[in-house]
């Protein structure tokens, strides 16, 4: 049996330690195929979170995340729609029953294109290969529920690896780079964490074997984004903003004004220049800016510095409402 090494804060960004789980307690089911590693969990909660935050897992598999959260006196939900045992509720990651910017930390893990029967469920993003656009749209959706239900300032991560089957047509998908980009679009990045690999893959001769052979390389990482919720930093995309939230403006530039009058209204009365009006008539027409609006009054139409024209303000923050 192998000796756990004790646990320890990872502190560069290679992590790696000898098995999935760690310490004398039981974090999900090592046997479950596509467990998370409980020690990654572990360090993140260590650096992410504080006590009686909420965690949340929006793809719970075996309960690892449930587990590790629980043992460091976090508060935990975990859905998935392969339920695995009694507290993971069956529900499909892309459509969350939490409420806006509830969670502390969320940690995901989704499938890697179809490498893995997960579940009969037809919602099963593992079904999907990540060699076409449907992949990719759908883990969108879950990135946004993500983001939804986090709160502002708040961290996530998501861990992840490329895909390679060797065959006819594309064979490699770089899956991590097209989930990264995708979560620049929500998320702040805080950093990149290579995880070093122990499956049992690696660990069977012939596959090296085969992969001298037939010129390819096996999966040796996982990607570990972590990334950051700041709202007066990142703008999520238009999609992503709740139903009633409006849709953001694009910013307008000041037009300059016209200058202030200086002579009295037409009418019989002194016009601009000290000159009369025709006829001695009531000029209709406005020639200088509607009362109460700021259009400035330097010469030239041009504003002072520091005046400011209403109306022409900032856009509207966008991310859901809180």
């Amino acid at each position: 049996m192998l000796k756990k090494p004790p646990l320890s804060l990872q502190t560069t960004t290679l992590w790696e330690y000898p098995s999935q789980d760690y310490g004398p307690n039981i974090h999900g089911d090592q046997h479950y195929r596509g467990a998370s590693p409980a020690w990654v969990i572990w360090n993140l909660l260590q650096r992410y979170t504080r006590p009686g935050d909420l965690v949340v897992d929006p793809m719970a598999g075996s309960g690892t995340t449930l587990d590790v959260a629980r043992e460091l006196e976090r508060r935990a939900l975990g859905y998935d729609v392969n339920v695995t045992r009694p507290d993971v509720f069956h529900v499909d990651a892309r459509k969350l029953p939490l409420e806006d910017a509830k969670a502390d930390f969320v940690f995901v893990d989704p499938p890697y294109s179809r490498h893995i029967e997960y579940s009969d469920d037809p919602r099963c993003i593992g079904k999907l290969t990540a060699r076409e656009d449907e992949y990719f749209a759908s883990m969108r959706q879950v990135i946004a529920e993500i983001f939804r239900v986090m709160k502002d300032r708040r961290y996530m991560a998501l861990y992840v690896s490329d895909s390679y089957q060797k065959g006819k047509g594309q064979e490699f998908v770089p899956i991590g780079f097209e989930l990264f980009s995708i979560l620049r679009q929500y998320f702040k990045p805080i950093d990149i964490v290579s995880v070093v690999r122990h499956n049992a893959k690696l660990k069977q001769g012939h596959w090296h074997k085969a992969a001298v052979e037939g010129n390819f390389f096996l999966r040796g990482f996982n990607y570990l984004f972590i990334m950051k919720k700041e709202l007066d930093s990142v703008a999520p995309p238009a999609a992503a903003l709740p139903d009633e939230a409006p849709a953001p403006q694009a910013a307008v530039e000041p037009t300059a004004a016209p200058p202030r009058e200086h002579g009295k209204a037409p009418g019989g009365q002194k016009a601009p220049g000290g000159r009369k009006s025709p006829g001695g008539q009531k000029d209709r027409r406005r020639s200088g800016p509607r009362k109460g609006r700021s259009q400035g009054g330097a010469k030239g139409g041009k504003k002072p510095l520091g005046q400011k024209s209403r109306g022409h303000g900032k856009p509207g923050r966008q991310g859901p409402k809180r």
